[in-house]
C-alpha cells in the first residue's frame, strides 16, 4: 500500500515548476529548494493534488467511512509558526541555512534561501540579521558555538531561540550584544532565549547540557523579553513557554477545534480525557461544554503552562497531570468508572505507545477523536481500534502543513 506522502510526491512531480521571484525558494546561486512543494506548485494546484491523494489513500485503507472534503488552510503560504536554520561554517564564512543534502556524498550543506514560501516573511528577516551580525569579527568565537537558530511566532510577535553548544559567563557578553542588536533591528522579536545542546543533536531542541563549573546546567535561559508566547483561539487565551509544543499552523486552528467539538458531540454531562494535551489547547477550548476535563501530558513545562492557562481563563473544571502516557501510568487516572466518557487523543508523529489504545478502549468511551499528523501510522492505529471494537464513523482531513506531503487527519471512532 502506497503511503499518502508517496502519492502526493508522485502527483507533484508531474507538474511543471512555477516561476519564482528573486530570492524566493532558491539560493543566491539560483538553486531551487526542493524541501517542500511550495517552490514547484501554487496552493490551488496543491489542494487538488491533496484531495485526490487523500481519496486514493483512504480507499486503500478499506474503512466503511468516506472522508470529508479536505479543509484548506486560510494561509496556504507563509503560515509556519515555527521555523529553524542550521548553523554552518564554510571556510571562514558563517551561514544560517535550510539543510540541503548532496545526493552523491549525502553530506549536508546550507541553502541560503532569502524567502521561504511557507514561512512568515519576518522569519527570513530575523535570520538575515543574525547571520549578518555573526559574520562580524567580534563574534568570531561565538559563531563556533552555534547549532541552530529557531524562530517561533509571526510578523506581529516572535521569539528567537539560539541553540548553542556552550553558554556561560565566557560568552554571555557576546550573546547579550547579539540579542540587543537583533531586537533593535527586528521590532517583532519580543523574546530571546539560549538553549544549550552540548551534544550537538540532530534535532533542533534536543540534548542535555553537561554539568560543570563553567557550564550553565539549565537547558533554556532567557536573555531578553517575554517569558511566554501568546495566541488566542475563540475566546480562550493561551500563553506557552518556548519549549512547549505548539501547532505549526495557527491559521487553521479555529476549524480544527470546532470540528473536534462537533465530532465529540460534547455535553454538560461528559467527562473528557485529553491525552497528549500540551499546554491545554483542546482541554481549555472544550472545558465550558463538559462536566470535567482531565489533561495528561509528559512535558512538565507544558503542563505548568496548561495549569496557568486554566487559571487565566477562569476554568475550574479542568485537571492537568504530568505523566508518561502508557498503559502502565494511565490506570491511576481512572479509579472511578465515570459515565459519558469521551477521549481526545493527539499523539506525536510516532503515534501512541504500546497498549494505550487497548487501555483506552477498555474504559468504553462513547466517542474517541484520534488525530494523526503522520499518515503512515493511520492503518496500524485504526487496526488496533478495530480489534478493540471501535471503528471510524467520520474522518476529516485538514491541510495543516501546506507545501508538504502530509496532512492532519481527524478520525471519530465509536463502538460497533
Amino acid at each position: 500500500m502506497k503511503t499518502l506522502s508517496e502519492i502526493l510526491t508522485n502527483a507533484a512531480s508531474k507538474h511543471p515548476s512555477r516561476k519564482l521571484s528573486d530570492g524566493e525558494c532558491q539560493t543566491t546561486k539560483e538553486q531551487r529548494c526542493s524541501i517542500c512543494f511550495a517552490s514547484k506548485i501554487d496552493y490551488t494546484t496543491e489542494l487538488k493534488d491533496k484531495q485526490g491523494a487523500i481519496n486514493e489513500f483512504w480507499n486503500a485503507l478499506g474503512t466503511s467511512v468516506t472522508p470529508e472534503t479536505l479543509i484548506s488552510s486560510p494561509l496556504g503560504r507563509h503560515y509556519r509558526m515555527v521555523s529553524k536554520r542550521k548553523a554552518f561554517i564554510v571556510g571562514s564564512s558563517f551561514f544560517l541555512g535550510l539543510i540541503g543534502v548532496d545526493d552523491d556524498s549525502a553530506k549536508s550543506y546550507p541553502m541560503d534561501i532569502d524567502e521561504c514560501a511557507i514561512e512568515p516573511e519576518s522569519h527570513a528577516h530575523i535570520y538575515s540579521i543574525i547571520q549578518e551580525l555573526l559574520q562580524r569579527k567580534e563574534q568570531s568565537n561565538l559563531v563556533k558555538e552555534f547549532n541552530y537558530v529557531i524562530v517561533k511566532g509571526d510578523d506581529r510577535e516572535a521569539t528567537v531561540i539560539l541553540n548553542l553548544n556552550h553558554f556561560s559567563s565566557s560568552n554571555r557578553r557576546e550573546v547579550n550584544a547579539l540579542s540587543k542588536s537583533l531586537t533593535y533591528k527586528a521590532k517583532n522579536v519580543q523574546g530571546v532565549y539560549v538553549f544549550v545542546d552540548e551534544e550537538r543533536s540532530k534535532y533542533y531542541l534536543s540534548g542535555t547540557p553537561r554539568k560543570g563549573v563553567q557550564s550553565n546546567p539549565k537547558p533554556l535561559t532567557k536573555i531578553y523579553g517575554n517569558e511566554k508566547l501568546f495566541h488566542k483561539v475563540g475566546d480562550v487565551k493561551f500563553l506557552y513557554s518556548p519549549l512547549s509544543f505548539t501547532q505549526t499552523n495557527h491559521s487553521i486552528l479555529e476549524s480544527f477545534i470546532h470540528t473536534a467539538k462537533e465530532f465529540l458531540s460534547l455535553s454538560k454531562s461528559d467527562i473528557l480525557y485529553d491525552l497528549y494535551c500540551g499546554y491545554g489547547l483542546f482541554s481549555l477550548s472544550f472545558a465550558a461544554h463538559v462536566k470535567n476535563v482531565v489533561g495528561i501530558e509528559l512535558s512538565r513545562s507544558s503542563i505548568q503552562d496548561a495549569i496557568e492557562n486554566a487559571k487565566r481563563n477562569k476554568l475550574n473544571n479542568v485537571r492537568f497531570h504530568a505523566a508518561d502516557i502508557s498503559a502502565d501510568s494511565l490506570p491511576r487516572f481512572f479509579k472511578l468508572e465515570p459515565r459519558n466518557l469521551k477521549f481526545l487523543i493527539d499523539p506525536p508523529r510516532n503515534g501512541t505507545s504500546e497498549d494505550v489504545i487497548e487501555f483506552a478502549a477498555e474504559q468504553q468511551p462513547q466517542k474517541v477523536v484520534h488525530i494523526f499528523c503522520n499518515s503512515e501510522i493511520i492503518e496500524k492505529e485504526l487496526r488496533k481500534w478495530k480489534q478493540c471494537g471501535y471503528v471510524p464513523t467520520k474522518a476529516q482531513p485538514f491541510d495543516m502543513f501546506p507545501g508538504t506531503n502530509e496532512i492532519e487527519m481527524m478520525v471519530l471512532l465509536e463502538k460497533h
